[in-house]
């Protein structure tokens, strides 16, 4: 957990959060051409709906901020809501990383 807790997250730039409604998607471009039914059905991206908390984060993955400073961040904004804090934070970063929304890279030492 130490070296994902040092490494520094970095958005897709291809994905995009709105506010639709009050509530927090990402937009996730559907581009090959294996999507053209889904296209049909929902339109250009796919949605994925976020909390409040995810935003912030998604938000934090600017590329300049490591993990850890993120996850500071977010028990100064948020408090007891995101304890275990690094926990929540990695695994829904790992989630991100899966799906390949976001990538990860260290600074070198």
């Amino acid at each position: 957990m130490e070296e994902l807790l040092d490494a520094i997250p970095r958005r897709n730039e291809k994905v995009q959060l709105k506010k639709i409604n009050g509530k927090y998607y990402l937009l996730i471009p559907m581009e090959s051409p294996l999507d053209f039914l889904a296209r049909l059905i929902h339109g250009k991206y796919r949605r994925i709906e976020l909390d409040e908390i995810g935003a912030e984060v998604w938000m934090l993955c600017d590329g300049k901020r490591k993990v850890r400073e993120i996850g500071e961040i977010l028990e100064r904004k948020f408090g007891e809501r995101v304890k275990p804090t690094n926990e929540r934070l990695v695994t829904f970063l790992l989630s991100l990383y899966r799906r390949g929304l976001i990538s990860f890279w260290r600074e070198k030492e």
